[in-house]
């Protein structure tokens, strides 16, 4: 059979003053005998043809023609390419490829964006009902004009690749760090926060350097001044998270205006000294410089940027440059102290090259093949210093010191890097090897310590609310990488679609649920209130994913015709889950551009006829909240009770999406839905509020303001529960 696809597709200007008129002729060419055909006909005689039905044809088309190469390759070429040379069994079942399984190309304003198959992104545009919609909002937000930038456009995202616009001197910049009491609080602040502090920092050994810094400020490096003002920018931007979104005193909006004036002064500083210090080169200090600065951004972006991505990469190179791939012990010199602290900053960053790589829907950077450096020891800061000549034993996995985390966390990743690079890969894999690789993630899970396994929320009541993110964080990774692992093979074969399936939709409802307890819990006087702004746009990247797979399994079924009685109560399940996370989405949409389009998606699955909610944000009325007849996930076996309205008012998402979902979403938006396109609406809601103006004496008075409704609150909810 041969099928013959199209190379002219008439414009829109040709439809409208020339089909109507004449005969029109389309030129294809036949892939298989590589003749030209010509078809023609009276345009008068000829069925209307809309831009979605063209693009379902081509679709159709270019899906089975890859059927018949795949038939083809397996006739001609000897043996699956995962079956060893000369292998008599029978091949192992692969998934026949379709189009969404190499991912996404968007244009924007003349240049391309890719995401792989496994994004969240990639699976919305794989649906042909949100396809048209995606690609007008991608006009409307890169739009094709001609001209430059005006001078006074605010530049967002890292400076370091756009000049540093307003290079310094180390005397202006010494002069522009604050007293010393604002600099402690923030330096403590920073230590008592942010739990990725003791795989980037030495405490002991930075508050040595520290006070010689107050002793002769002007002896210290410009790279040690950017790691200061790194943390001066992570200790801000947590005093601003920490403020009450419910309190819009004056008092309280000066005060969060000030933060953010300080908390981009001190990002500005950052760039400057890492190019005053020559940060390409190496050096002491510029790993740990440029890995908080990257964490700083995360926190600052509502949505993935590639300019994160890009720095990452950077800092990959300069620590390969610097030989951090290969463990200490091959080398003489160095310190039993400095070995340790490369240990550890080489595995952070390891980690943040897997997780930004996932975000962007990109394969990573570095490889396991790559490095054999050493996981480093789980061990307080005051176990080991400069002085030491050898280091003392680790300690046991059951200790809860402040490194485990990021070692417990290292190991899961590991496996989870192997998923990764296995979904990135180009070549086909079999079921098989999808069944080794899914018994190596459940046995990194099984390993993980019982002071870090999730088991309830109700068993949690007594941890810090640290601990709890970080259970949940490890939850979330293992998840995700189920989804990623299994997509491919969810309408695979009949022999191992089922498994697949199953286990894609129950780890999507698990991390919807526990999307659910964070939104929850994260509300004012609850459990994770403090730390809401750990619900980063990196933890959000798996729910966008989680809800896309959802929304393409639901349009998929229906639209091959594969409802049937023992399905029903499943996909009943996910619309309950859906419907629930359309709430939540739909409170960050006036801040994420990713938010939005998931709301878009999910208005059309859930048929939601009137979208225009989503163009002015969160709009309680047109909450779908839980249906009465949805059981709760066993995850979420704890029931917080919120007094009604107070979501809408505190809606903590705002800033903290995250991307690569899209290719799912893309998938889900390619499959024929009921609900006519043209209804979507455009949303260009406003982004996040700047400001400026310093907090240290608004403090007080919001603090007043906040106290008596405080009470007010907390007595109301111990009550109640």
């Amino acid at each position: 059979m041969h099928f013959a696809v199209s190379l002219f597709r008439p414009s829109p200007l040709w439809h409208s003053s020339i089909a109507s008129d004449a005969p029109h002729h389309v030129l294809t060419l036949c892939p298989v005998c590589k003749t030209t055909i010509v078809t023609g006909g009276d345009a008068a005689h000829q069925p209307r043809v809309t831009t979605q039905d063209r693009i379902r044809h081509l679709e159709s088309l270019v899906f089975d023609l890859m059927q018949q190469s795949s038939v083809n390759h397996g006739q001609h070429g000897g043996g699956t390419p995962c079956s060893p040379v000369g292998s008599t069994r029978s091949p192992v079942a692969t998934p026949v490829a379709s189009p969404a399984d190499y991912g996404s190309m968007q244009f924007p304003g003349g240049g391309a964006n890719y995401v792989g198959s496994s994004h969240w992104a990639a699976v919305l545009d794989g649906i042909a009902e949100l396809k048209d919609h995606f690609d007008n909002e991608e006009e409307l937000s890169h739009p094709d004009v001609q001209g430059v930038e005006s001078p006074g456009a605010e530049m967002t995202g890292p400076q370091l690749f756009y000049g540093c616009r307003k290079p310094a001197s180390k005397d202006e910049i010494l002069a522009s760090i604050p007293t010393r009491p604002v600099v402690d609080r923030l330096v403590s602040r920073y230590f008592n926060s942010f739990e990725m502090s003791p795989a980037v920092l030495h405490s002991v050994q930075f508050l040595k350097e520290y006070e010689e810094f107050w002793d002769d400020p002007s002896a210290v490096s410009p790279l040690w001044l950017g790691l200061l003002f790194t943390i001066m920018c992570l200790a801000t931007q947590f005093e601003k998270f920490r403020l009450d979104p419910g309190v819009q005193s004056p008092a309280a909006l000066s005060m969060e205006r000030d933060l953010q004036k300080m908390a981009d002064a001190y990002r500005l500083r950052i760039g400057q000294c890492l190019v005053l210090g020559n940060y390409t080169k190496g050096g002491p200090y510029v790993l740990e410089t440029l890995m908080l600065y990257i964490a700083a951004e995360v926190f600052s972006s509502t949505d993935a940027e590639i300019d994160i991505w890009i720095l990452t990469g950077n800092t990959v190179q300069i620590a390969l440059h610097m030989g951090y791939h290969r463990d200490p012990k091959h080398f003489k010199g160095m310190s039993s102290f400095a070995a340790e602290m490369r240990r550890r900053v080489w595995a952070t960053l390891v980690e943040m090259d897997l997780v930004l790589s996932a975000q962007m829907g990109l394969p990573r950077m570095i490889k396991q093949w790559q490095t054999d450096t050493q996981e480093p020891s789980n061990l307080q800061d005051n176990d080991f210093d400069k002085t030491t000549v050898e280091m003392p034993p680790s300690r046991p996995d059951t200790e809860l010191t402040p490194i485990l985390y990021r070692l417990v966390k290292a190991r899961l990743m590991t496996t989870v890097g192997y998923i990764w690079d296995f979904a990135a890969d180009v070549r086909p894999y079999t079921f098989t090897e999808v069944e080794r690789m899914d018994n190596k993630l459940d046995e990194a899970r099984k390993s993980i310590p019982d002071c870090l396994k999730w088991h309830s929320f109700a068993r949690c009541i007594t941890d810090s609310p640290q601990n709890i993110m970080q259970k949940v964080v490890l939850e979330t990774l293992f998840y995700r990488a189920k989804i990623v692992l299994h997509r491919k093979f969810m309408f695979g074969p009949p022999a191992n679609s089922a498994d697949s399936k199953r286990i894609v939709l129950e780890s999507a409802l698990k991390l919807l649920d526990y999307q659910h307890i964070l939104q929850e819990e994260t509300q004012p006087f609850c459990q994770l209130y403090q730390e809401r702004w750990r619900v980063s746009s990196l933890v959000n990247h798996d729910f966008l994913l989680a809800t896309s797979i959802l929304c393409y399994y639901l349009q998929n079924t229906k639209r091959e015709g594969m409802q049937d009685s023992e399905s029903a109560p499943m996909d009943e399940t996910i619309l309950a889950s859906l419907r629930r996370s359309y709430d939540i989405w739909l409170q960050s949409s006036n801040s994420s551009k990713e938010a939005r389009k998931v709301v878009k998606a999910l208005a059309v699955v859930l048929g939601v006829n009137n979208t225009s909610d989503t163009d002015s944000g969160f709009d309680s009325t047109m909450s779908f909240g839980v249906p009465s007849g949805y059981a709760s996930s066993s995850i979420n076996d704890y029931q917080s009770e919120i007094p009604a309205g107070l979501g809408s008012q505190f809606p903590i998402l705002d800033g903290t999406m995250m991307p690569n979902w899209a290719t799912f979403a893309d998938d889900l938006l390619a499959a024929p839905m009921a609900t006519p396109s043209n209804q979507w609406q455009a949303m260009d809601g406003p982004g996040l509020p700047v400001g400026l103006s310093h907090w240290t004496g608004a403090a007080s008075a919001a603090n007043k303001v906040m106290e008596g409704s405080k009470r007010q609150f907390c007595s109301q909810r111990v009550s109640t529960r």
